[in-house]
């Protein structure tokens, strides 16, 4: 009797498992055919002509990283309309002219689907030509000069804050500490023209009282100190310059011998790497322009600045961000569309909205960035800390910034 009940429970079990095993099997095909079936799709195939030898591989390097980082991370994540990215990536040499050429052979021999843009403003140019006449669409990934969406180019769309957009944030900066006095320091170069015209046209935006009230303009190889002197008896509350991180050093050096402290001192040079070693604690305080910040708090900028330094070893800069944001954008306009036809692609990135690591995306009619604006960054505790636009700062701005002789050692 107790062989024969053994032999019934030990039957019931063998079917129980039998009827587990059939299950698990049942949910583990479920798991591997879409898997496998996604392996098997018609790759979506994403292509570009980006610099990697010739003197801008170097720059070049990192927006291909982040576009090589993006596929692996889409893929991951079920790839595009359920098909896996594939990146097709041609070497321009750092060679503009040679863009025409490789994105001919993107299109009509390789049939990609999205192009994205060569590296720079002038090789984007001339690539956007050849998407323009094959009704491709294109992503403007780096390319930052207004110029370029100053031309009918109705399948261009641009990712990058433009180039004149640079010092969006200066007049608002100091608008909100309550300074309406502005000077510019700069050589008589075209990055000092555009400097003023830009403060002057955002200048009516704030009111009229905050606007550029001297310029001084020098063509001299000297350094800045000697304006930097000029200055302190009209003392006025905003100093701004295009200058360089030497002639920011200079600035700041000539600034403290003529125990002038300005209450808002914004330079691109500020944000160079190496400023703070070059002039040690007296980099405190001083403003810079950045067209991307690590520290920003733009959505998904923290996972991706990990994501990058954990496979590359290294920090993201401006151009990394940009393709990295630049792969969101053609996603988001993707899953618009929710087809992969060019003109429904067009339309879908003219109209989409998106957060990017740069702040975001948003076009004009002619494709032009109008979301996206470059960063101010302040040197607090010998760190570059984000304190504009509000929205994405990683610390609070010290404006004023406190008289030379009331600074304590850090």
């Amino acid at each position: 009797m107790a062989s024969g009940m053994a032999f019934g429970v030990s039957h019931f079990a063998a079917r129980v498992a039998a009827r587990l095993l059939a299950r698990v099997g049942v949910a583990l095909a479920a798991l591997v055919l879409p898997a496998a079936t996604f392996a098997q799709a018609k790759p979506v195939l994403v292509g570009a002509a980006i610099a990697q030898t010739g003197y801008l591989a170097d720059l070049a390097a990192a927006t291909q990283k982040a576009l090589e980082l993006w596929r692996d991370d889409v893929n991951a994540r079920g790839g595009l309309l359920g098909r896996p990215v594939e990146l097709k990536l041609y070497d321009d040499s750092s060679d503009a002219l040679r863009s025409t050429e490789l994105y001919e052979k993107l299109v009509t021999v390789d049939h990609a689907d999205l192009l994205v843009g060569s590296f720079g403003s002038a090789a984007t140019s001339m690539a956007a030509a050849v998407a323009e006449r094959s009704r491709r669409v294109m992503v403007n990934a780096t390319g930052a000069s207004p110029e370029i969406h100053r031309r009918v180019y109705r399948y261009l769309f641009q990712v990058p804050p433009p180039a004149d957009t640079t010092a969006a944030g200066v007049l608002p900066l100091a608008a909100k500490a309550g300074l309406t006095q502005v000077a510019v320091i700069a050589r008589d170069e075209g990055s000092a023209r555009t400097l003023v015209e830009q403060l002057r046209r955002d200048a009516p935006k704030l009111g009229a009282v905050i606007r550029p009230t001297q310029l001084y303009v020098t063509d001299s190889r000297l350094g800045f100190a000697p304006f930097a002197k000029l200055l302190a008896p009209t003392a006025p509350g905003v100093v701004v310059s295009p200058a360089n991180i030497y002639d920011t050093a200079d600035l700041v050096r000539g600034f403290k011998a003529a125990g002038f402290t300005p209450k808002l001192f914004i330079t691109p040079g500020v944000a160079q790497p190496g400023f703070t070693k070059r002039i040690g604690q007296d980099a405190e305080y001083a403003v810079g322009f950045s067209s991307y910040e690590p520290l920003a708090a733009t959505p998904g900028n923290a996972a991706f600045a990990k994501a990058y330094r954990t496979r590359y070893k290294a920090a993201p800069d401006f151009y990394a961000a940009c393709g990295w944001a630049a792969g969101g954008v053609i996603e988001a306009a993707v899953a618009r569309a929710g087809s992969l036809e060019q003109e429904k692609l067009r339309a879908a990135f003219a109209a989409v909205e998106v957060p990017t690591v740069l702040g975001g995306y948003k076009v004009a009619p002619d494709g032009s960035q109008v979301a996206a604006t470059a960063f101010l960054v302040q040197i607090l505790r010998g760190r570059r800390e984000v304190i504009w636009p509000e929205a994405h700062r990683s610390a609070t701005p010290v404006i004023p910034a406190p008289e030379w002789n009331r600074r304590k050692p850090l």
